[in-house]
């Protein structure tokens, strides 16, 4: 797939012997994505060894046009009125020269369909909020032979169980706050 800069299975094996070998590789139970998510995370960690690694993580929405006959497992995506895949991953970037270091971990996964129950009643584990702590755990895992991980996050990933277990020596946290502090704490902005 890097190589040949494709998902396709028709272009990844070249013919259509090739096509069918792809195939079947994928189709086989013990290929998983977390499996192979975990193969390429390896191969990070190595390059990461001695440097200031940025790990810097997002979702996205991989959205499909479909019909119901032929959704094939793709749950709902934005506001359930189309179907796809999520996607929450997460990259190392060496902070001195730019590089991309390679991936970090992340997952994929469908909405079984809309929640109607307020994230507030659910247990935090049963939160899609939960990627984010759970990526940035295994950056620290993944990244132990970096120098300083810096992990950075956008506003979805200001969450508190995250900051309270992640800092530590020689990690550190940069996320886009969801709230101003100031206007949290109910005083004016300053500036």
């Amino acid at each position: 797939m890097v190589a040949r800069k494709t998902v396709c299975l028709r272009r990844l094996g070249g013919n259509r012997a090739g096509e069918e070998r792809a195939g079947r590789f994928f189709a086989s139970k013990k290929v998983t994505a977390p499996k192979i998510v975990d193969a390429w995370s390896d191969r990070t960690g190595a390059a990461c060894a001695g440097r200031h690694v940025l790990a810097i993580d997002d979702t996205t929405e991989v959205k499909f046009p479909t019909t119901a006959q032929r959704r094939r497992g793709l749950g709902p995506v934005k506001h359930g009125n189309t179907y796809g895949v999520l996607v929450h991953a997460m990259i190392a970037v060496d902070a001195t020269t730019n590089a991309c270091l390679g991936l970090v971990g992340g997952e994929v996964w469908t909405r079984p369909g809309v929640v109607t129950e307020h994230h507030r009643d659910r247990p935090f584990e049963d939160r899609e909020s939960h990627r984010w702590l759970a990526t940035a755990e295994r950056a620290r895992e993944v990244l132990r032979p970096a120098a300083t991980i810096t992990v950075m996050s956008d506003r979805e990933g200001d969450i508190y169980p995250k900051c309270a277990a992640l800092p530590q020596t020689g990690v550190h946290l940069l996320t886009r706050a969801m709230h101003a502090l100031a206007k949290a704490r109910g005083r004016p902005p300053v500036g």
